[in-house]
């Protein structure tokens, strides 16, 4: 197994502050991956002895709560069986900190209902993972800012309460109202530039400029207040066109 990047310090691809591998190969493929070099099974160094001490190495700090495995894709039949050592010896030396993985397989479908039923090695790594983000990457899906994954479609797995209980344990991120919400709100921000209006005589015999803010809409320019507002609407970025007009300044 090869492995694509180590991260030392990781505050988005779970709790707290982390330690991130992204294993190298994936035949997922997703439409907008980030990570497309790691799609190549060959890509990047190989995953060794040497690259597990260095790992609990970055681990044995108070701060660190934990190891994140992405890809690439880890669930990959031939990444879990060269995971296992590393899962192994960081649930052996730091019980407390949480191993958290992402994976285009879908936990329940691809992973509980055939790969723990025919693979040894499956069963072994679920049993060090603590938290499983499932699901491919959705480009058509994908919102800014989300906590954890990369779209809505992804979801959180706490992996050793469903082997526990024989049935899928699904957790919040924490953010799903963004979403889920009927009546979502998010702001709206407009752009704005700077009017010069008429020069005022002052007693020193210069000239003061008087500038308020604009709203520019085409050939238009329309006063308004306040610079921002709120609406019910589908979750986007939203800004006003500029059209540039020879009597507006930056």
């Amino acid at each position: 197994m090869n492995y694509a990047d180590i991260k030392t310090i990781d505050v988005q691809d779970g709790t707290g502050v982390r330690v991130s591998i992204y294993v190298s190969g994936c035949h997922f493929h997703c439409k907008g991956c980030h990570n497309k070099e790691a799609w190549d099974f060959n890509y990047g160094k190989k995953f060794d002895e040497s690259t597990i001490e260095y790992i609990l190495g970055l681990l044995d700090h108070d701060y660190i709560s934990g190891l994140s495995i992405l890809g690439g894709e880890p669930m990959e039949p031939v990444n879990q069986q060269g995971l296992i050592p590393l899962v192994k010896a960081v649930k052996a030396k730091f019980p407390d900190k949480d191993i958290w993985c992402y994976t285009g397989y879908r936990f329940e479908e691809d992973l509980m209902g055939d790969m723990y039923n025919k693979n040894d090695y499956t069963r072994e790594i679920l049993n060090h993972i603590d938290i499983m983000v499932d699901g491919q990457f959705v480009e058509e899906q994908k919102l800014v800012n989300l906590k954890f994954r990369g779209s809505t479609n992804q979801k959180k797995i706490d992996v050793q309460a469903s082997l526990k209980e024989g049935k899928t344990v699904q957790l919040k991120f924490g953010d799903e109202e963004r979403y889920e919400s009927k009546d979502s709100k998010i702001v709206v921000f407009k752009e704005f530039k700077t009017r010069k209006e008429e020069s005022t005589p002052i007693t020193d015999g210069t000239s003061a400029i008087s500038a308020k803010n604009t709203e520019v809409t085409n050939d238009n320019v329309i006063s308004i207040t306040p610079a921002f507002e709120i609406k019910p609407v589908e979750e986007k970025v939203a800004a006003e066109n500029i059209k540039e007009n020879d009597d507006i300044n930056v």
